[in-house]
């Protein structure tokens, strides 16, 4: 899914920021900051004041999105079918939305009979994207997230800056897909990352309010096992709820650019962030008061049937879990809010970002009809992207709507209030989103304890910037 503008006061979104929730945010006048790169696509950790926000912006996304796609049109932006059957290779890691996408491509191949897409969405996604390029049987469009992660395959990716959607996106996504002047990516979305309830068994446990402090997240964890109710389920077989939270002693910082950019240069140390200690504490409370160290033996898609039939009340993960669990569950009461780290309630904030960019393989021998694929997906997002995605969009000409779901909308007063943060694992050094799980699950594991992970987290954080 996908989310609205930021309007921060004095703090800095680094990567991925959000835009505009349609019609359920407000107009403001605040503005927030970024991170920088060099021309050269290497990372520099610069903290920046760029008047990203304003009230005229926002109003220029609101007569946007007045005139958006209706859901129900299917338009042809593709031009002349090619003159032989060409087959375009997509890969994806959007596992949960994999029925939906193939549903999609099904539709475009039927309107364009010369064109065949073979999709393939996978879990361990950034091992086979390596693995195919490094085969020869590198995808034609694939997905990435934006600056350090986009940066790492730039050289590979085609410039898209004069395709015609480009002057539709939101302007919060183009400084993750921008490198030596060219902008590479078509923004795919919003999301958020927090904690997912059941409201039905908050009530049931007498919770009146979600929790807005670490230790009104253990009281509440308490509240609902004291009610006969599982609290959590955690499913930490997968990496990126650990990688997440992780983000979390990281996004926490008051300046995350500047503890960024210390990290970097080996100035600063992990140990040295002021809420990394919390994340270990959030481990804790999933752990004692959910499945323990069998966590490790739990998926995604383990975690979500149980949630959505009412067996668990509250699992860490994001808005993208709505298209999942109503599958399973399209009555389910549920709501989302922050993940606490401190006991100062004002602190408390939600992760907000762009997931990922669909780019194009530069070598691709198919490029013009990859190209048609984007404009075509782009001039019919409203009714895949948001109404079968369920995306919050990263396009302006492109309508947030309320049949996204309680999640979005519950996201939603936490970007309009200030009260998001970066994904600040996006930035991180290459390799290091797929090291530092591992070091987590050791730690949940009962393999190490919270100082050694720590010092081998940071071991691998050094490694890393050392390539």
């Amino acid at each position: 899914m996908t989310g609205p503008d930021f309007p921060f006061s004095g703090q800095y979104i680094l990567f991925r920021t959000p835009e505009p929730v349609g019609r359920l945010i407000e107009e403001s006048d605040n503005r927030l900051g970024g991170m920088t790169m060099t021309s050269s696509g290497k990372k520099t950790f610069a903290k920046i004041a760029a008047p990203l926000i304003s009230a005229a912006l926002l109003a220029s996304i609101a007569a946007g999105c007045a005139g958006g796609t209706e859901s129900g049109a299917s338009k042809d932006a593709g031009g002349k079918a090619p003159a032989e059957k060409v087959t375009i290779k997509l890969l994806q890691n959007k596992i949960e939305i994999t029925d939906k996408v193939k549903a999609m491509v099904a539709d475009y191949t039927a309107q364009h009979p010369n064109v065949n897409i073979e999709v393939q969405i996978v879990k361990d996604y950034n091992t086979l994207l390596k693995t195919r390029f490094a085969a020869g049987d590198a995808p034609d469009i694939f997905t990435t997230a934006g600056y350090s992660a986009m940066a790492s395959w730039s050289e590979t990716l085609l410039d898209l800056s004069n395709e015609p959607w480009m002057q539709k996106v939101s302007p919060m996504t183009v400084e993750g897909m921008t490198f030596d002047g060219k902008k590479l990516g078509f923004p795919m979305a919003f999301e958020g990352f927090g904690i997912v309830y059941n409201k039905d068994l908050f009530a049931k446990a007498g919770i009146d309010k979600t929790p807005t402090t670490l230790s009104e997240l253990k009281l509440t964890a308490e509240k609902l096992k004291a009610a006969g109710i599982q609290p959590y389920k955690e499913a930490y077989q997968e990496t990126f709820p650990l990688y997440h939270l992780l983000n979390l002693g990281f996004a926490y910082e008051k300046d995350p650019a500047a503890s960024l950019a210390k990290l970097q240069k080996g100035e600063m140390k992990l140990k040295d962030l002021a809420n990394l200690n919390a994340v270990f504490d959030v481990l804790d409370i999933g752990m004692t008061y959910g499945k323990g160290q069998e966590s490790l033996g739990v998926s995604y898609d383990s975690q979500v049937s149980d949630f959505a039939n009412g067996k668990i009340a509250m699992i860490s993960n994001g808005v993208w879990t709505i298209d999942p669990i109503q599958k399973v569950n399209p009555n389910v009461n549920m709501g989302m809010f922050a993940l606490p780290l401190t006991d100062n309630a004002g602190e408390t904030k939600m992760p907000v970002s762009v997931p990922g960019y669909y780019v194009i393989n530069n070598k691709s021998k198919h490029i013009e009809e990859c190209k048609a694929f984007l404009s075509w997906l782009h001039d019919n997002g409203q009714k895949y992207l948001v109404d079968s995605f369920k995306f919050i969009p990263a396009f302006t000409d492109l309508t947030t709507t309320k049949e996204l779901g309680p999640l979005a909308v519950d996201m939603a007063p936490y970007v309009t209030n200030g009260k998001a943060i970066p994904w600040t694992q996006n930035a991180w050094p290459v390799g290091y989103k797929e090291d530092s799980p591992k070091r987590l699950q050791a730690y949940i594991g009962g393999q190490t304890n919270r100082e050694q992970t720590i010092a081998e987290l940071q071991k691998d954080w050094d490694n890393r910037i050392k390539k």
